[in-house]
């Protein structure tokens, strides 16, 4: 499920929890990934610190019922027109500056998006959400969280 690479995960009381922004790559992850599990994904995720922000990027036009279970979450939806890829690298990208992050967490399963990985990683620290299959070994070696959705299917 929700491994630490590099290091024992630690516990940490609710007052010095890290602070996390969550952008979710929702054409990438869909495929098997159900927006009725983001409830699961942010009870996994508050074992490492506190969801500050949480955006679900997507290109398609969202049912009523799924615009109600990102908003019952917390997390926000941003619907694109197309090149999806290119406003999450944005948003990730503006997150660099934001005081209220800690921990840059990303739900994707676009390789392309590795480069943006190296540059969060060098001011935040950087939570990678995918599927085990698309774990590799040089998203082991620049992760500092891994979440595995195969947990959630």
């Amino acid at each position: 499920m929700l491994r630490n690479v590099g290091k024992a995960l630690r516990i940490i009381s609710d007052d010095n929890k890290e602070k996390i922004a969550i952008i979710i790559d929702e054409p990438t992850v869909s495929q098997y990934f159900q927006l009725a599990n983001l409830e699961k994904m942010k009870k996994a995720l508050m074992q490492i610190g506190t969801i500050r922000i949480g955006k679900v990027i997507t290109d398609k036009r969202l049912t009523e019922e799924e615009s109600a279970l990102i908003n019952a979450v917390g997390f926000q939806e941003e619907i694109v027109g197309s090149d999806v890829d290119i406003h999450v690298t944005l948003n990730l990208l503006n997150l660099l500056h934001s005081k209220s992050t800690d921990i840059i967490g990303v739900a994707t399963t676009d390789p392309n998006l590795f480069p943006v990985f190296s540059r969060i990683k060098k001011e935040k620290k950087l939570l990678i959400i995918t599927y085990k299959n698309n774990i590799t070994p040089a998203i082991e070696s620049i992760a500092d969280y891994i979440l595995e959705l195969d947990y959630f299917v």
